[in-house]
C-alpha cells in the first residue's frame, strides 16, 4: 500500500514491514538488480560508488597474471604431418594384381598408436640425446634430496633407469593426433626451444618410418629365411629322387637288349646330367652375386663375374677416392656416387646373363628329359622298366615344380629386404615456430580482464552487500516501499574557501548538484499531497528526521528551509534537538535562549530576540539555541506551549520546517510527528539496511497520524555540476539576495512571526 493514503505511517508502513522483517532483504540485491533482470544503469552507478574495490580486484588480478607471465617459461610447439598410405602393395602377395587392401580408419588408429609407443620414443631419446638435456633429464625426487642434505650417497641411475625417467618427461611434451577423418596424423612436439621442438617432432616422424621399415624388413627376413629352409628341404629331396631315377635308369638300360636304343639313352642321360650340373652352377653364381651385389661387395663381385666394364668403373671409383680432390667433399661424393650406380648397374645386367643361362639349361634339361621320357615309351623296353619311370619321373616333375616355387618365392623375399617402402611418409616437416604455443598471453590477458571485471564487480556487490548502503534513490525505494523524493550529492570541499560551512551551500552555489537536488526536494514536497490537518492558508509543517545521528538531516533541514525562503515563503526552522541543538552552530548564531527556553517559559516573556532573522535569507526565521540540562524535554514536548508555538507558526508562515533527532538514539521524534503534516527521513548512502528497518519501525510504532513518510537519499554517488571560481559571491546568489531582500516588508518580521 503506498504511502500516500493519508493513514499516516504507521498504517502505511504495515504493508511493508513483512518485506523488510525478511532476512532476504538486503542491499545485495536492491542496488544492481531488479526482479526482471540486470540494470546496467545501476550497476554502473553501484560500481562508482565501490570503484576502489572494484579497481583494487581488477589491478590486483592482471598484475598476478603478468607476474605469472613474465615468470611462466614459454614453450613452443612444432607439427609434422604424416600421411598413411590407404594402399599397400607387397610382392609377397599370392594377388598380384598391384592393388591392395584400401586402410581403414582402425588401421590410421592402430600408426598412432605405434607413434606414442615407447620404442619410438626412445629411438628419439638416443638420436638427440635426450637424457642429456636439462630440459628433458631426470630431477632428483624428493628422497634423493633428503638423503643428499643428510650428506648420504645415492647411487647414480642406471641407464636403463634413466632412458625410462626420460620417456616419463619426454611423453607429456607429445602429442599425436589424427586430422579428422582423413590419413594424415598430426607428429606435435612441445620444447623451450622452438629448434628443438622441431627437431623432436621430425625425429619422432623419422624413428616411426623407420620402425616401420624395420618391422617390414624383418618381416621379409624371417620369411625369406622360411622360404630357404623349406627350399632346401625341397632341393635335398629332389636330389635324392634324381639319385635314386638316375641309378634305376642306369641299371635298366644295361637290360635294354637294343644296343642303338641302349647307346641313344645312355647318351641322353649324360647330356641330362650335363645341363643339370650348368643350371646347378648358373643359379649358385646368380645367387651369390645377387648377395654381393646387395652388400655392394663390389671387389669380390668384380672377382668372381670378371666383367672388364666393372673393372673399369671399379678403377675410376678408386682413382676418385685417392685423388687430390678430398672424398668427402660434395662434387667426388656424387662422382662415386654416380659410379656406384653404374657398377650395380652393370652388375645386374651381368647377373641377368647368368640367370638366363641358368634358364637355358633349366630349358635343355627339360626338353631332355622329355626326350628321354618319349624314348622310354620304346616297345623294345620291358613294361615295368617303363611303369617304373613313369612312377619316379612324375613325383620327381612335381617336386621340381615345388622346388621352382620355392626358389621364386625366396628370391622374390630376398629381393623385397632391400626393396622395403613404408606405407606412410612425411609429407611435411615440422618448421621452427615464430610464437609460442604457451601460455597464450593475449587470451590469457583477455581472460584475465574479464575475470577481473566479472570479479571486481562481484567484489563490489558483496562489499555493498556487507558494508550497506544504496546506489540510488530507486535502490533505496525498491527496498523501502517509501517514495524516495530526491537524491542528495555530497557536498564537495572547496580548496579555495577551506572556511566555508555546508550550510552556505544553496545560497553561494545556487547551480552546484547539491542546490539542485535541494529544488528538488522542495518541488517534490510542492507537488506531494497535503495532510489532513492542513487547513486553508495554514503553513505546512516538515519534520527532517533520520535514523542515526550524522545522516545529514540538519544540514538538509537548513538547506530545505533556507530554499523555500528564497522562493519567496514565510518559513520558520525550528531546532527540534533540545536535547543536543545543531542549528544555531550551523548558522553561527549567537548563544541566545533556544526554543527549550521559550517553550519553559523562561528568559523574557515575548521578547522579539527568541526569533532570530537570517541574516542570508530574510524570509526564514530561525527558532535555535542552545540547549539546557535542566529541562525536562518529554514534559516539554507533551505540554500545551509546543501545541501553541505550531498553531502560532501555522498562521503566521508559509511553511515551518522542524530539525528533529535521530529516530534511534531517543524518542524525541515520536512527539513530533503529532504535529506534522510531512515527515522527510534523510537516509544516508551507506546507511545499513538494517538500521533503516528500525527507523522506519520505530516511525510506525510512533502514532497514527496523518503525515506523510517521504525519504530523501544523502550523499549519494552523482555527478557533480560544474562550479565557477570562486572570486565572491555568484551573480546569481547576489541577484537573489537582492530581490528577496526588496520583496520583505513589515509584516515580515519575527516579531510578527511570534504573535
Amino acid at each position: 500500500m503506498s504511502m500516500l493514503d493519508g493513514r499516516g505511517p504507521r498504517l502505511a508502513f504495515e504493508d511493508e514491514q513483512a518485506a523488510l522483517a525478511t532476512p532476504a532483504a538486503g542491499p545485495a540485491s536492491a542496488p544492481a538488480f531488479r526482479a526482471d533482470g540486470l540494470d546496467p544503469w545501476r550497476l554502473l552507478r553501484l560500481l562508482r560508488r565501490q570503484w576502489w574495490t572494484f579497481l583494487a580486484v581488477v589491478v590486483t588480478i592482471n598484475l598476478l597474471t603478468a607476474l605469472v607471465l613474465f615468470w611462466v617459461t614459454p614453450t613452443y610447439k612444432a607439427s609434422a604431418l604424416v600421411i598413411v598410405d590407404p594402399w599397400q602393395h607387397s610382392v609377397l602377395d599370392a594377388d598380384r594384381s598391384g592393388a591392395g587392401r584400401p586402410a581403414d580408419a582402425a588401421r590410421v588408429e592402430s600408426e598412432v598408436e605405434i607413434l606414442r609407443s615407447p620404442g619410438v620414443l626412445l629411438a628419439v631419446v638416443e638420436k638427440l640425446d635426450l637424457a642429456r638435456d636439462p630440459e628433458f633429464t631426470p630431477r632428483p625426487g624428493w628422497a634423493i634430496r633428503l638423503r643428499s642434505l643428510a650428506g648420504m650417497e645415492t647411487p647414480p641411475p642406471s641407464a636403463e633407469q634413466a632412458a625410462r625417467q626420460t620417456l616419463r618427461r619426454l611423453g607429456p611434451a607429445i602429442a599425436i593426433s589424427r586430422r579428422g577423418a582423413t590419413y594424415v596424423i598430426e607428429v606435435a612436439a612441445r620444447s623451450q626451444d622452438p629448434a628443438k621442438a622441431a627437431r623432436i617432432a621430425n625425429a619422432l616422424a623419422a624413428a616411426y618410418i623407420d620402425a616401420q621399415i624395420r618391422a617390414k624388413v624383418d618381416f621379409a627376413a624371417d620369411v625369406q629365411k622360411r622360404l630357404a629352409q623349406q627350399l632346401e628341404s625341397a632341393r635335398a629331396a629332389l636330389r635324392e629322387m634324381d639319385r635314386k631315377l638316375d641309378s634305376f635308369l642306369d641299371d635298366s638300360i644295361g637290360t635294354i637288349e637294343d644296343a642303338e636304343l641302349r647307346t641313344e639313352l645312355s647318351e641322353i642321360r649324360a647330356a641330362i646330367k650335363e645341363q643339370e650340373a650348368n643350371r646347378l652352377r648358373y643359379d649358385a653364381l646368380a645367387g651369390r652375386s645377387r648377395e654381393r651385389a646387395r652388400k655392394r661387395e663390389w671387389d669380390a663381385l668384380i672377382a668372381e663375374l670378371n666383367s672388364d666394364r666393372m673393372v673399369r668403373l671399379n678403377a675410376q671409383a678408386a682413382a676418385l677416392r685417392q685423388g687430390p680432390e678430398p672424398a668427402d667433399s660434395a662434387e667426388t661424393a656424387a662422382k662415386l656416387a654416380q659410379l656406384d650406380r653404374q657398377i650395380d648397374k652393370e652388375a645386374q645386367s651381368v647377373i641377368a646373363r647368368i640367370a638366363a643361362e641358368a634358364g637355358a639349361a633349366q630349358q635343355n634339361e627339360a626338353e631332355l628329359r622329355a626326350r628321354l621320357s618319349q624314348r622310354l615309351a620304346d616297345p623294345d623296353i620291358p613294361a615295368e622298366i617303363v611303369q617304373h619311370f613313369r612312377e619316379v619321373e612324375g613325383d620327381a616333375a612335381a617336386l621340381r615344380l615345388v622346388v621352382d616355387k620355392l626358389t621364386t618365392s625366396s628370391t622374390a623375399a630376398t629381393a623385397e629386404i632391400d626393396l622395403q617402402l613404408p606405407d606412410s611418409r612425411i609429407v611435411s616437416p615440422a618448421l621452427p615456430p615464430s610464437t609460442p604455443a604457451s601460455p597464450d598471453e593475449p587470451l590469457i590477458a583477455t581472460l584475465a580482464l574479464a575475470l577481473s571485471l566479472m570479479l571486481g564487480a562481484a567484489a563490489a556487490i558483496l562489499r555493498d552487500r556487507l558494508a550497506g548502503g544504496f546506489a540510488d534513490e530507486a535502490a533505496l525505494e525498491d527496498f523501502a516501499g517509501v517514495p524516495v523524493l530526491a537524491a542528495l550529492p555530497p557536498i564537495a570541499p572547496r580548496a579555495d574557501r577551506p572556511g566555508e560551512k555546508p550550510a552556505t551551500e544553496v545560497l553561494d552555489h545556487p547551480g552546484s548538484a547539491y542546490a539542485v537536488a535541494i529544488r528538488r526536494l522542495r518541488l517534490a514536497l510542492d507537488l506531494a499531497p497535503s495532510g489532513g490537518r492542513l487547513a486553508l492558508g495554514s503553513a505546512r509543517v516538515v519534520l527532517v528526521t533520520a535514523a542515526l545521528p550524522g545522516e545529514g538531516a540538519t544540514q538538509t533541514a537548513i538547506s530545505l528551509a533556507r530554499c523555500l525562503a528564497l522562493s519567496g515563503r514565510r518559513t520558520l526552522l525550528i531546532d527540534g534537538n533540545l536535547r543536543q541543538p545543531e542549528v544555531h552552530a550551523a548558522l553561527d548564531l549567537e548563544r541566545r535562549h533556544g526554543l527549550a527556553d521559550l517553550l519553559a517559559s523562561r528568559g523574557p516573556a515575548g521578547a522579539p530576540d527568541r526569533l532570530v532573522v537570517d541574516e542570508l535569507t530574510p524570509h526564514l526565521a530561525v527558532a535555535a539555541g542552545p540547549g539546557d540540562p535542566r529541562c525536562n524535554v518529554d514534559a516539554l514536548l507533551e505540554s500545551g506551549s509546543l501545541s501553541g508555538l505550531l498553531q502560532t507558526a501555522r498562521q503566521n508562515y508559509d511553511h515551518v520546517v522542524i530539525d528533529s533527532p535521530a529516530l534511534l538514539p531517543t524518542v524525541d521524534t515520536l512527539f513530533w510527528i503529532r504535529h506534522a503534516d510531512d515527515i522527510l527521513m534523510v537516509i544516508d548512502a551507506t546507511t545499513s539496511p538494517h538500521d533503516i528497518h528500525a527507523g522506519l519501525r520505530a516511525l510506525a510504532r510512533g502514532g497514527r497520524g496523518t503525515a506523510h513518510l517521504w525519504l530523501a537519499l544523502n550523499r549519494a554517488a552523482g555527478r557533480q555540476s560544474a562550479r565557477r571560481p570562486r572570486g565572491g559571491p555568484p551573480a546569481a546568489t547576489a541577484t537573489i539576495r537582492k530581490e528577496y531582500s526588496q520583496s520583505a516588508g513589515p509584516d515580515r518580521t519575527p516579531e510578527r512571526a511570534a504573535r
